[in-house]
């Protein structure tokens, strides 16, 4: 029978969807689906984008949910016990390869078996291999993240509170990541030559403001997803470009002070004949004014601490922080380069410089 993914499906998509009570929990009829609901769209938009629409209509939606939301729940616990081996080393790129092509070959024969989406139309095996994709690639990223976060707790000084927040990056997981990511990616597209899809797409993640999908770049960045063109959160941005690949063997770490109160903490002490200055030039974890950074290439490591004054001049990029030298060695001048990439600020920075404008507003 022919795709409806390249045939139908590729050229005519639901202006809305067709309206089924949710009692009768049933598939389209050929009479919906040869309803005027469905209206030509772009064919000249790439086919990857033409796929997630048939992924968001079908595979991300309550009919999902109701069909097979539980397989994909199955599945997607599987990726991630699979994702924190393949990081924990216990599983290589080829085993993590094989992994995924059983996987996608079981939801595959799952929604065949459960006649989803559709049962008097075949042929949606390209959009549930490429679910199967995205659900494995934000698995692997998520273990990334997970790990990551996991050695970066292990640096912070003191307890976390609500005035302290912390970074931490270190580029294994960059590297891992983008070689699990690939293990998949060629695999997923060895699947796809197999079974005739001649036009399968890994998407565009970031065109689709996925950035749970994209790299760990932006997976770590703690930037939600977002709909490109739509209202998107205020959110703390640390990492500048996404893009930017980091030096090998690479590692830095950055947290403020806070003392878990709404009080600050005094600049001077007087007693009315003398005023001594405090001295916050070195971090304390229990100062709000305070923080630190350090970086690592290999076993070179280097640090500073941070004296904030509650400004707009405490968003800090970390090139100005810190310097491997000497810079004239090709690749510390590199690394150099690369810290540009990050920039950190104490917690509740960007409230403050919007209520800051606010205020200049009104007066």
């Amino acid at each position: 029978m022919t795709n409806p993914i390249n045939s139908v499906s590729s050229t005519y998509s639901p202006a809305q969807p067709v309206s089924i009570p949710l009692a009768e929990k049933r598939p389209l009829t050929q009479e919906e689906l040869n309803s005027d609901a469905w209206v030509k769209i772009d064919v000249n938009q790439p086919h990857w984008k033409q796929l997630e629409g048939v992924k968001e209509m079908f595979f991300q939606n309550t009919g999902a949910n109701s069909k097979i939301g539980e397989d994909l729940r199955a599945m997607d616990q599987e990726m991630e016990k699979l994702a924190d081996q393949f990081f924990e080393g216990k599983m290589d790129e080829d085993g993590l390869a094989a992994a995924f092509q059983r996987l996608a070959d079981r939801f595959i024969g799952i929604c065949k078996e459960k006649q989803y989406p559709f049962q008097a139309l075949k042929g949606f095996d390209e959009a549930e291999l490429s679910v199967a994709y995205d659900h494995f690639r934000s698995s692997i990223l998520k273990s990334a993240v997970a790990h990551n976060q996991a050695e970066g707790r292990g640096h912070v000084t003191g307890e976390m509170n609500n005035q302290r927040n912390w970074h931490y990056y270190n580029a294994d997981y960059y590297y891992k990541s983008e070689s699990a990511i690939a293990a998949i990616t060629g695999k997923a597209e060895e699947m796809a030559a197999s079974k005739g899809f001649d036009r399968f797409q890994i998407p565009d993640y970031q065109a689709l403001g996925k950035n749970s999908c994209y790299n760990f770049n932006s997976a770590v960045s703690g930037e939600g997803d977002y709909i490109p063109g739509g209202l998107r959160a205020l959110e703390p941005k640390w990492i500048l470009d996404f893009d930017m690949v980091p030096p090998e063997d690479f590692r830095w770490f950055y947290q403020s002070g806070g003392n878990g109160g709404m009080e600050g903490v005094p600049l001077s002490i007087s007693d009315g004949l003398t005023t001594e200055h405090m001295d916050y030039s070195k971090f304390d974890p229990e100062n709000p004014l305070t923080a630190t950074v350090w970086a690592m290439l290999g076993e070179k490591r280097i640090s500073a601490d941070i004296l904030f004054q509650h400004t707009a001049t405490d968003q800090k990029n970390l090139a100005d922080l810190l310097r491997f030298t000497p810079s004239s060695k090709k690749e510390l001048a590199e690394v150099n380069k690369f810290l540009k990439n990050f920039q950190v600020a104490p917690k509740g920075y960007l409230q403050r410089m919007q209520a800051d404008r606010r205020m200049n507003l009104r007066v």
